[in-house]
């Protein structure tokens, strides 16, 4: 176990070390909140564990620059995000230039901000390399039997396991340098300009730098499993098709997210469950992002009392959530896996503002009508003909 604070980590210590709030897992939800709280009372006794020997583990986070909330705090200003003023999408016969600003936040980067954050204050503890046998409403114990309490824990450790009645977004991803420059100014959200198949697949492209690219190949498929070297091929043969010559591999991700058509997320109770596992994520794009942002901004507002205001957070959450539990079950249920591909564009026809909302978990009513209302895009009903139905939905 180590720790970036000056003082000892604690090691089977015979009393629990008491701190304001324990926060287990330091990935996107548990770093940004942690980067909040310590904004808001830079005196706080927080405790940071990630069980991996670094925090922020191995992941590109994007999301919409309006998804911050206005008054998330000055520590948002300071994270050091990739933007650009928008992005394209693609598919065949459209295409589309969205000027919607757009962010990007780097494990890398992420890890930068938390070590510096924990630096400059004295009461708190980033520990990694130790993970959590045991968490609670009072703290947590750790596997070289260290006891952590507080009055306040947050459990933001990655879900295990397979989703439950819902489809899967998969993708592999490589980093790569080029040997001239991309041309791309701005990242390709979807390129579905691709083979499909037996699920809806399409290319995402962000332009790290000129000559850096994060290329990921990505499915929207009933079954999890992945074949890394079928996607590794698929990147290479899209970069020589995009006139892209690479000339390095920096970096390999990967990830399995959730994409149900049931299921609503629990409500808010302690010990506070964050990320996925908490049911804080975007069902129907798998972002989590424009949660985590709002989460933080009100944990750092209402750190001693968060319970009513996370209530209220969560009841707005769930209305939003369960429009995309239908289109999910749409998409995956009422279009075969090649033809999936037509409510996307469908989607990316509307107007700039019903987009944006969207994205952000924030449609209106009207927007909803707009989703859900008109002539079916082509390919609908697609699934019943080819036997692929399920009338699981909720």
């Amino acid at each position: 176990m180590t720790s970036t604070d000056t003082a000892p980590a604690p090691r089977c210590a015979a009393e629990p070390m008491q701190y304001d709030v324990v926060i287990a897992g330091a990935g996107l939800h548990g770093g940004l909140i942690a980067l909040a709280l310590l904004d808001a009372e830079p005196t706080l006794r927080l405790a940071l564990v990630e069980r991996a020997d670094r925090p922020a583990g191995n992941h590109t986070w994007c999301f919409h620059r309006a998804d911050a909330p206005p008054d998330i705090g000055a520590w948002f200003a300071r994270l050091p995000l990739i933007g650009w003023p928008g992005y394209r999408v693609a598919f065949p016969g459209f295409g589309r230039t969205l000027d919607l600003p757009y962010c990007c936040l780097t494990s890398e980067a992420l890890a930068a901000a938390l070590k510096d954050a924990f630096a400059a204050h004295a009461t708190a503890r980033l520990i990694t390399g130790c993970a959590v046998t045991t968490l609670d409403a009072d703290g947590v114990t750790l596997a070289d039997g260290s006891q952590l309490r507080a009055p306040l824990v947050i459990d933001a450790r990655a879900m295990a396991g397979r989703a439950e009645g819902g489809g899967y977004q998969k993708f592999l991803g490589l980093e790569v340098e080029l040997d001239a420059d991309s041309g791309l100014d701005r990242p390709v959200l979807m390129d579905a300009c691709v083979a499909q198949g037996q699920q809806f697949r399409f290319m995402y492209v962000l332009p790290l730098a000129p000559r850096r690219l994060l290329i990921e190949d990505t499915a929207f498929a009933r079954t999890p499993e992945l074949d890394p070297a079928q996607r590794r091929a698929a990147i290479h043969a899209y970069a020589a098709a995009s006139g892209w010559r690479i000339s390095a591999v920096l970096r390999e991700e990967s990830g399995l997210l959730p994409m149900p058509w049931r299921g609503m997320p629990p409500a808010p109770r302690m010990p506070l469950t964050v990320g996925y596992a908490g049911g804080w994520f975007h069902p129907a794009t798998g972002y989590s992002a424009p949660s985590a942002l709002r989460l933080a901004a009100l944990l750092a507002r209402h750190r001693r009392d968060p319970l009513p205001a996370l209530r209220t957070e969560w009841r707005r959450h769930r209305r939003r959530f369960r429009l995309g539990l239908v289109l999910n079950w749409l998409a995956f249920c009422c279009f075969r896996p090649d033809l999936m591909w037509q409510p996307f564009a469908r989607f990316y026809h509307l107007p700039l503002p019903v987009i944006a909302r969207f994205c952000s978990l924030q449609s209106t009513a009207l927007d909803v009508a707009r989703l859900l209302v008109g002539r079916p895009p082509r390919g609908f009903g697609s699934a019943w003909r080819a036997g692929q139905h399920t009338s699981e939905v909720g």
